[in-house]
């Protein structure tokens, strides 16, 4: 039994994540050499990325360092490694040094969490677009 067996059986049925398309090298996915949660490795594989609902969020197809969108790390050390957007600025992603779920504020850099785990994430993100 999968993590998100339950989605995988609603997929195509006029769900937010219907166009969502699944990663199919999980070695694309840890370009860091990290060792990412789990329910996020599963999410990419099983359901996807891309755009979820009509514009609401983007799910990326992989991990990209808060450096290369800010310019800096923001999470001193343990870096914060971004998963999405909401295509208005907010980034969402993992606090490296607990993998804890942070939002990005756009203009003061402000990292605040969100959620413990990316599965509570996405569905409630989901469940916010259904």
């Amino acid at each position: 039994m999968s993590t998100y067996d339950d989605l995988a059986a609603k997929k195509g049925r006029g769900t937010p994540f219907d166009g969502l398309v699944a990663v199919e090298f999980a070695a694309d996915l840890n370009p860091f050499m990290l060792n990412p949660p789990k329910d996020y490795i599963d999410f990419l594989l099983e359901i996807g990325a891309g755009e979820l609902g009509n514009a609401s969020y983007m799910i990326y197809s992989g991990l990209i360092e808060s450096v290369e969108l800010y310019g800096e790390d923001l999470a001193g050390a343990g870096g914060v490694f971004l998963f999405g957007d909401d295509f208005q600025g907010y980034c969402t992603g993992f606090r490296g040094g607990d993998w804890k779920v942070v939002e990005v504020d756009p203009v003061s850099k402000i990292i605040e969490e969100i959620f413990p785990t990316f599965q509570d994430f996405i569905r409630n993100k989901i469940s916010q677009i259904s």
